[in-house]
């Protein structure tokens, strides 16, 4: 798993990566080669999920693609260039505001809501 996630952050950013089949079977010798474009392929029915839940998450909310003038990148898969992409041209008129850290933004965006959260604990704490 963890040979295949960093193939994975290698094709963020060069067009092949490969695998050392060695890696996994030292009776086998030969590398298996992956391309940006066979990834995203690979990919297709999670990009396509991807772009069903935000066209759900807009519908709920009322608004129209065109509507958002805004588009924060974070998490890991932001690195990813066919995610890149896709959030481009779903919401062609937006500011895309892509982080250094994605995955901090998550990590900080998480910690802020999770103390926002009310809790036993907290009131304990405000009771002494």
């Amino acid at each position: 798993m963890v040979k295949c996630q960093e193939i994975k952050e290698n094709l963020s950013d060069m067009v092949n990566a490969s695998l050392d089949v060695d890696d996994f079977d030292t009776t086998q010798e030969g590398y298996i080669e992956i391309s940006q474009e066979g990834f995203q392929k690979m990919c297709e029915l999670l990009l396509n999920k991807v772009k069903n839940t935000l066209n759900a998450a807009l519908h709920i909310s009322n608004f129209n693609a065109n509507q958002i003038n805004k588009v924060l990148h974070v998490g890991g898969g932001s690195r990813m260039p066919m995610i890149k992409q896709l959030l481009r041209n779903m919401f062609p008129q937006a500011e895309h505001c892509i982080e250094e850290h994605p995955d901090e933004v998550v990590a900080i965006g998480a910690a802020y809501y999770a103390y926002s959260l009310p809790s036993d604990s907290q009131s304990d704490c405000l009771r002494m």
